[in-house]
C-alpha cells in the first residue's frame, strides 16, 4: 500500500516514486489491455515505446498523471492486481503522483475554489449563481453538465424519524452532493430506511475528500480524513452503522486507510446495506416494479467490491433491468467538469446508449454520471433509492 500521508517521509521520496512508476510501468508495457480506458494509459504507451520503461523519468510520470480522473478502473480489470506477485496498483500509484506533483508545486485558487463544495450551505444563492454563470471561476468546462444547487440543503428539508426499537441505527454520511445539491436522493433514501424500521442520525461530517483528490490538496484531504474517521469511529461505538448513498464518497472513506496509514471501520453502499439486511431477514421490500430499467454502473462502485446491490434490489422486486456495458461517464469524483473535453470523449459510449435506448427508467448511483446521461437523452436517472421508495409505496 502507498502512503498518501504527506507527514510520512516517503510521501517526498522521489526516488521511490520513480522507481514504483518504472516498476509498474514496465508490467502495463507488455500488457497494453487498458490502451483505450483514459488518454494516460495511450500517453504511457508512448513513452515506453518510445524510450523503454526503464528510462521513464518523473517529468514522464507527472505529464500522465495529470490525465488521470481517478475511474480506477484500471485496476478493477487488471490480471496483476494483489494476490498476483506483480502487485500492481496503477491507481494508487496516480494518487500518490499527483499529490506529490501538487504538493511540490503548488495549488492555483481555483483549485481552492472548486474543493468548497460543502461550504455551498453557508452561500446557497452565491453558489447557486457561480454555478450558473461562473463556471470558468471554478475551471469548470463551458459545455459541462451544471451541478444544480439545492435551495434548502437536506438538514433543513428532512428530519429523520425516531423508530421504537429500530431494526437497525444508521448514521447517513449524505456527503456534499446529496447535502448540497441532489438533496431528493437523501429525502428518499431516509424515508425508505425508516419506513423499514431503521433509525437514521444525519451527523456533520466533513466533505470526504474527492475534491480535494482532484484537486491534488493532499494536506486538505488529511485534515478531512482525520475529522471523519473520528467520526466514524465514535458512531461505531455508539451502535451506528454508518451508510452513503454516493459511491464516489464511499470510495474515497476506504482511500483513508492510505492517508491515515490505518485501518478505517467500514462504511456501507446504502443498496449494499438494505440487501445486508435483507439477506439477515431484518426487513422486507414490499411492492413491485412493474417497468424496464437502464442502469449504468458507476466505476467506484465497482471498485469497492461489493457487486451491484441497487440492481439484485430491483430485480427482486420484479423490475427488468438492463445494465449498460459501455464504460466510464468521464466524470468520475468531479475531474470531468474541469476536463470536459476529455470526459465527454470518455463518457461518449455511455452517454450514447442512454440517448438511444427505450427504457421506462434510467437508473445510477452516482448523480455526476447522472448529469452526463441526462445531458445525452434529456431524462434525469434516478438512483436505485428513489426506484425502491415508488415501489413500496404500492405495497
Amino acid at each position: 500500500m502507498y502512503s498518501l500521508n504527506p507527514s510520512n517521509p516517503s510521501f517526498f521520496d522521489s526516488n521511490k516514486l520513480l522507481n514504483e512508476f518504472v516498476r509498474q510501468a514496465s508490467v502495463c508495457h507488455g500488457c497494453r489491455r487498458c490502451f483505450n480506458y483514459c488518454e494516460a494509459f495511450p500517453k504511457l504507451f508512448e513513452y515506453t515505446d518510445k524510450k523503454g520503461p526503464k528510462n521513464l523519468t518523473l517529468e514522464d510520470l507527472f505529464d500522465i498523471t495529470s490525465k488521470c480522473f481517478h475511474c480506477k478502473m484500471c485496476y478493477v480489470n487488471c490480471p496483476y492486481t494483489p494476490p498476483h506477485e506483480f502487485n500492481m496498483d496503477f491507481p494508487s500509484l496516480m494518487e500518490w503522483s499527483w499529490l506529490y506533483y501538487k504538493k511540490k508545486r503548488g495549488l492555483a485558487l481555483r483549485d481552492f475554489m472548486f474543493e468548497m463544495l460543502d461550504g455551498v450551505s453557508l452561500a446557497r444563492p452565491l453558489a447557486k449563481t457561480i454555478m450558473e454563470k461562473g463556471k470558468e471561476l471554478l475551471g469548470i468546462h463551458k459545455e459541462a453538465p451544471t451541478l444544480p444547487v439545492a435551495e434548502k440543503g437536506l438538514r433543513e428539508k428532512v428530519r429523520p424519524k425516531k423508530i421504537e426499537k429500530p431494526v437497525a441505527k444508521v448514521a447517513l454520511f449524505p456527503t456534499c452532493l446529496v447535502d448540497n445539491f441532489f438533496t431528493e436522493i437523501g429525502e428518499d433514501l431516509i424515508e425508505v430506511y425508516n419506513s423499514l424500521g431503521i433509525e437514521v442520525t444525519i451527523p456533520y461530517f466533513m466533505c470526504c475528500g474527492a475534491p480535494m483528490l482532484d484537486s491534488g490538496d493532499v494536506d486538505r484531504l488529511k485534515k478531512n480524513a482525520e475529522y471523519n474517521t473520528k467520526l466514524i469511529e465514535e458512531l461505531v461505538n455508539q451502535g451506528y452503522d454508518v451508510v452513503s448513498p454516493i459511491p464516489t464518497c464511499t470510495l474515497m472513506i476506504k482511500e483513508y486507510e492510505k492517508v491515515l496509514e490505518r485501518k478505517i471501520p467500514k462504511v456501507y453502499d446504502a443498496l449494499e446495506y438494505l440487501l445486508k439486511l435483507k439477506n439477515e431477514g431484518k426487513i422486507e421490500l414490499k411492492g413491485k416494479i412493474d417497468k424496464s430499467i437502464y442502469y449504468h454502473p458507476p466505476c467506484h462502485l465497482r471498485y469497492i467490491q461489493v457487486g451491484l446491490p441497487g440492481v439484485r434490489l430491483m430485480r427482486m422486486m420484479g423490475a427488468k433491468v438492463d445494465i449498460s456495458d459501455k464504460g466510464c461517464s468521464g466524470i468520475d469524483g468531479g475531474w470531468g467538469l474541469r476536463n470536459y473535453d476529455v470526459a465527454k470523449k470518455v463518457g461518449s459510449k455511455m452517454m450514447e446508449s442512454f440517448k438511444q435506448s427505450n427504457a421506462d427508467l434510467f437508473s445510477t448511483e452516482c448523480p455526476l454520471a447522472g448529469l452526463q446521461i441526462q445531458k445525452a437523452s434529456n431524462r434525469k436517472p434516478l438512483h436505485p433509492i428513489q426506484i425502491l421508495k415508488e415501489a413500496m409505496k404500492s405495497g
